[in-house]
């Protein structure tokens, strides 16, 4: 199953995947995203998040710098003028549906990223500030859509990289992972007592989406269709990507 996909056509796109159950009118509808687009791309996930009934969303609450400075690497892009891309902007509060976040508090990410081996966390000061100003300065759309497939499998590279920093792949993914499926899970259970069609819309990156699709898999659920949407082309529209600050 793929979440996330490149084409030289289509650019970078994101597939919309429906899941339903037999027997159950709940039906979950997931939002694999990434966090740096173009702004019709959030646009088009807020709108369909509207018509859903629930909305799952992503979010390590605040007061963490080391998620801030983990995520630096593409809030430091918003709106760069080589890329003309934004960062992950829907606003939650406008959608008129309710909104829950299973994610870590700020204060438990910091606690447990202050817990990853020395070795990792010296890594991560080295590299993120690398990459980050590699990007400002010389990246371009397609530079930054070369890993961004993302599959139900994992690929050599992020096998690789789990064996690089499996520390924070425990906290990044596989503890957040578990919130999620959690939450995923408990809804599914207080469904069995509820009458009429119920659609829980599910926004996360699109790495996360492994797991979502796996605990839903095994809740007895199952692919129904799905719709790609675009994230962003591979190169940015006439007039627009010509600076470099």
């Amino acid at each position: 199953m793929q979440f996330i996909e490149v084409t030289e056509l289509a650019g970078v796109r994101s597939a919309v995947i429906r899941f339903r159950g037999p027997g159950t009118e709940l039906g979950f509808t997931l939002f694999p995203m990434i966090h740096l687009g173009e702004p019709g791309f959030y646009r088009e996930v807020a709108a369909r998040l509207r018509r859903c009934d629930l909305v799952i969303a992503e979010g390590v609450g605040s007061g963490s710098p080391a998620a801030e400075a983990l995520t630096a690497s593409y809030t430091r892009l918003d709106g760069h003028e080589r890329l003309g891309l934004v960062v992950q902007d829907i606003d939650y509060n406008t959608l008129g549906v309710p909104v829950v976040c299973p994610d870590m508090s700020g204060a438990e990410f910091e606690d447990r990223y202050r817990r990853l081996p020395l070795r990792e966390r010296a890594v991560l000061a080295a590299v993120i500030p690398a990459v980050t100003a590699g990007m400002r300065l010389f990246g371009t759309r397609r530079y930054l859509a070369r890993h961004l497939t993302t599959e139900d499998l994992l690929s050599d590279a992020e096998e690789a990289a789990l064996d690089t920093l499996p520390g924070l792949d425990d906290l990044v993914m596989r503890r957040r992972d578990r919130l999620l499926v959690r939450t995923l899970t408990e809804y599914h259970r207080a469904h069995t007592a509820r009458t009429g069609p119920f659609v829980i819309g599910i926004v996360y990156g699109a790495e996360h989406m492994r797991a979502v699709s796996d605990a839903l898999t095994g809740l007895g659920y199952h692919a129904a269709d799905a719709e790609w949407v675009n994230v962003f082309a591979l190169d940015p529209p006439d007039g627009a990507g010509s600076g470099s600050s």
